[in-house]
């Protein structure tokens, strides 16, 4: 006798035999049990998920001889059970969809017979497989019939992809959707058959037959037929990565635990050598993501989570190393995994493209999320002794013998130089003494004591801190030493001379960027209250940047310095152009205009759809340390304040 595969010896029989569906074999069933089957079904879902095998129960279930009608529970044993699952029997007609394309063997093979009854059975079953390669005239031509069949036929239609199949083919029948088979229950399907067959396994070998399988039942089956196939009377995990041609278990932890602690040099290492031994850059790559991929579930799931799916290493090991990881990190992780496997499929440098990717992922920065933004808020500590975001990887337990350090870098001012044209001036400045590089557009970090990125925020949530109203904080001590420093009082009548001394005070508390901002205005008048700060039209752009990232709010703490008394701000912007702007806007440059074109637009909707905030919402909103933290480190402005 001809040997039979596994995927043919061990196909299911009964509803109750299917692996891995079913929410479909059940409803099927109670379909059945009260009489409501419908005169066409459509099966679909990918290769190897039970279509073919469960139109054959269906089709048992129909016309099963035991019973005088439709049952859930065939018998198996009588000649039409027997002959369905043979695929002989006369009144379940299977037909190839890819060999029988043409319009006229749709008409020859069903349309022409569909009328006649059948020979034996209760109903006369045609099962389409591949339904959709079917050319759309075939499927014209089944149009009525399938709507309208005769009462002794019934269609199953089976595809692999649903999307090419006319949708006035698909409102004409019940659609059942298969899904993957999850690895486990391939897994547990496996042992059972190895049992039958008097062979042993490792439970660890099997999870990576049926992870091999990727949710299909008949590539699981097949790959273990190979395997049987060496004459191995016991499978283990050695044997199935050798046959398969995987990496170990062990190799790609290694791997990621060199990855975690930034070591470059033998990661490359680990590479070479994995790559040395016959394993091609995009199988590596699918394994590590895997691995990386279970230390995520690991990180967010726990170590008994089912969704873990990995052999050949203990769910303490995974845990031990998941600790060290961020899910952050493993995410952006997987990620770029995921873009370089794409990119392999294309490129003639595979394995240069390999080694960068892994150097990438061992040296790469994490950017800075909302979470590690309170973090740094509720912190406190001075931005300067941390590092320029390098992300978080394996912290070692007792802070002296890390292996981890971070990469020191200095942060340098970002200034941006305007040419005169630019700033809308010509080349006539009005004032002559003022040196044009000194035009600030975006300021530097300036003081915001925050420490490097990568530390997890434990603290209240965003939602939570908002609603818990403004977070007292402690001012850092080079506040206060400034605070009660010893500044020369200015009259705030001499506008002049309080000028003067505000300019000199903040470019001598190094923040030259926010005073050349402020030069550009006008000190008009101090009142009991407030002091103003009119702009002219032509200075539109630094009076938008003063309104931003408590600028304000720093001006008038050095002029209650100088004048010995609490103030605040007031920013004016003086409505008449000058003769001398209207000229420099005239000459400014089509690309400068139309910036300005844009910058109009992209304020305009803000105006018009939102009311601006009181002054005394934006000076309390501004209060909260959360806000202000944000408003710095995103250039954010406050446009609208909800009482939500």
């Amino acid at each position: 006798m001809s040997y039979t595969v596994l995927a043919r010896k061990y196909r299911s029989r009964t509803f109750d035999e299917v692996v891995g569906q079913n929410h479909i074999a059940q409803t099927l069933k109670k379909a059945i049990e009260t009489d409501r089957i419908a005169h066409a079904y459509l099966f679909t879902g990918t290769r190897g998920t039970g279509k073919t095998s469960m139109a054959r129960i269906l089709a048992k279930a129909l016309n099963c001889e035991k019973y005088d009608k439709p049952t859930a529970t065939p018998c198996l044993e009588c000649n039409s059970c027997v002959a369905i699952a043979r695929g002989e029997d006369m009144d379940v007609i299977e037909i190839d969809a890819a060999s029988n394309t043409q319009v006229d063997k749709t008409r020859e093979v069903i349309l022409d017979h569909a009328q006649y009854r059948p020979a034996r059975s209760r109903f006369k079953v045609y099962i389409i497989d591949e339904v959709h390669m079917l050319s759309k005239a075939s499927f014209n031509a089944l149009l009525k019939t399938l709507e309208e069949p005769p009462e002794h036929v019934k269609f199953i239609l089976a595809t692999t992809e649903a999307e090419k199949i006319l949708p006035t083919i698909i409102s004409r029948c019940q659609r059942y959707d298969f899904r993957n088979i999850p690895t486990r229950e391939i897994a547990g399907h496996l042992k059972e058959i190895l049992k039958k067959e008097k062979i042993k396994a490792d439970d660890e070998a099997l999870m990576l037959i049926a992870k091999a399988g990727a949710g299909s039942m008949r590539d699981a089956l097949s790959l273990l037929d190979r395997l049987l196939s060496v004459g191995e009377k016991q499978l283990t995990v050695e044997i199935i990565e050798q046959f398969l041609g995987l990496p170990r278990s062990q190799a790609i932890f290694d791997l990621a635990q060199r990855i975690g602690e930034g070591k470059v040099g033998e990661v490359l290492k680990l590479a070479d050598k994995l790559i040395c031994e016959g394993l091609s850059p995009d199988t590596l790559i699918n394994s590590l993501s895997d691995h990386l991929r279970n230390l995520l579930v690991v990180r967010t799931c726990g170590n008994d989570s089912e969704l873990i799916e990995v052999a050949g290493l203990s769910a303490g090991e995974l845990e031990k190393q998941a600790a060290k990881f961020d899910a952050v990190v493993l995410t952006q992780d997987i990620t770029i995994l995921e873009d370089v496997r794409r990119q392999l499929r294309q490129t003639q440098a595979g394995r240069a493209l390999l080694d960068a990717t892994l150097v990438r992922l061992a040296l790469a920065e994490q950017f800075i999320s909302i979470g590690e933004l309170l973090g740094q808020v509720e912190s406190g500590a001075a931005a300067s002794s941390g590092g320029a975001g390098q992300k978080k990887k394996f912290e070692q337990v007792g802070g002296e013998n890390s292996e981890f350090r971070s990469q020191n870098s200095e942060e340098k001012p970002l200034t941006l130089a305007l040419s005169p044209e630019y700033r809308g001036e010509g080349k006539e400045e009005e004032h002559p003494g003022r040196d044009v590089e000194t035009a600030v557009a975006v300021e530097e970090d300036e003081g915001d004591d925050l420490p490097q990125p990568g530390r997890a925020w434990t603290g209240p949530t965003l939602a939570e801190a908002m609603k818990g109203g403004p977070v007292m904080v402690a001012a850092p001590a080079e506040v206060v030493a400034r605070e009660n420093s010893n500044v020369e009082l200015v009259d705030a009548n001499d506008l002049s001379a309080l000028w003067g001394k505000l300019m000199e005070l903040l470019k001598n508390e190094n923040r030259p960027s926010l005073a050349s901002i402020v030069e550009q205005g006008e000190l008009v008048g101090v009142d009991e209250y407030q002091a103003t700060i009119r702009y002219s039209a032509d200075r539109q752009t630094f009076f938008n940047l003063m309104g931003r990232n408590g600028k304000k709010e720093l001006v008038g703490e050095a002029i209650s310095r100088l004048i010995g008394r609490a103030v605040g701000v007031k920013l004016e912007l003086d409505a008449k152009t000058s003769a001398k702007a209207e000229a420099a806007t005239e000459r400014l440059p089509q690309r400068a205009v139309a910036a300005r074109a844009v910058q109009q637009q992209v304020e305009m909707p803000v105006q018009q759809t939102a009311a601006r905030p009181t002054a005394e919402q934006m000076t309390e909103a501004q209060k909260r340390p959360l806000v202000k933290a944000l408003m710095e480190k995103f250039d954010a402005s406050i446009v609208r304040i909800s009482e939500e």
